[in-house]
């Protein structure tokens, strides 16, 4: 798992990353991501888009194919060059990639289906990573040293949501606040560790044209001092893949803040 360090959330790094491709309109607002998100298109402009511009290639082609035949007829016979045969055959396989790509292309209720499914299975992962946090005592009083038993479960649930050939080190904890080694856990409730961060899923809007959906966790700061903004520790991505329904190619980074209060972790 590839490790970057940048002062942005992790929300601004993925922007650079990949290209969108089928859009679809938030219900409401994610409260993690801010009002950045209200202002997205809807899904059937994005994909009818994307549509009609492979179709209008399929058009172009064949209309040009079709002016080319035209013009070489004279005195009711075709006469065809060399040249301009090889130009029609370039032509009509321009014309038939244009229909394949537009049937690859998913529906709408694809698009819609799978950015749900997406955003369920990230909310889950979201929730597997928080539950690590009770484990930052242990850890900073073992110098940072993580206990493998004590981690069994939580990676035994989360190895489900990933592909097998994925690292290691996605199964493991994302991030872990050194402030936390002090606070105490609630008797008899591991998972009600009173944290001053939590992971978050980010909504996801956008599908790629390999049916794959970009996904990202912030740890976002869960008691900011009054009238300031909740900071962010942390971010994480995968690619979210509709068919198999696991992710792939996961990154972690931190903040500049985040680095500075992060705990330090030794992987057994």
């Amino acid at each position: 798992m590839t490790s970057i360090e940048n002062e942005e959330s992790g929300e601004h790094t993925k922007s650079a990353v990949y290209t969108k491709r089928f859009v679809t309109a938030p219900s409401s607002a994610d409260p993690a991501s801010g009002d950045a998100d209200a202002g997205q298109p809807e899904a059937t402009g994005g994909l009818m888009s994307r549509r009609a511009a492979i179709g209008s290639v399929g058009m172009g082609a064949a209309a040009l194919l079709c002016f080319m035949l035209a013009a070489r007829i004279s005195g009711g016979e075709a006469t065809v060059s060399d040249e301009a045969a090889q130009e029609v055959f370039s032509l009509r396989e321009q014309i038939q990639l244009a229909e394949a790509k537009t049937e690859a292309l998913p529906g709408v209720k694809d698009v819609d289906r799978g950015l749900v499914t997406a955003q369920i299975s990230a909310g889950k992962i979201a929730e597997l990573q928080n539950d690590y946090r009770h484990l930052t005592p242990n850890i900073a009083a073992a110098d940072g040293k993580l206990d493998a038993d004590a981690t069994l479960s939580t990676r035994r649930n989360l190895t489900p949501y990933f592909t097998p050939s994925v690292n290691r080190s996605a199964l493991e904890p994302w991030y872990l606040l050194a402030s936390d080694k002090d606070i105490p856990n609630r008797v008899g409730i591991q998972t009600g560790f009173d944290s001053d961060f939590a992971w978050v899923a980010q909504r996801p809007y956008t599908i790629n044209d390999d049916s794959t959906v970009r996904v990202t966790w912030l740890a976002v700061e869960t008691r900011p001092a009054e009238g300031q903004t909740a900071a962010v520790f942390a971010w994480a991505r995968a690619d979210y893949d509709m068919t198999r329904k696991t992710f792939s190619n996961v990154e972690t980074g931190t903040t500049v803040t985040g680095e500075a209060l992060r705990l330090g972790v030794t992987t057994p």
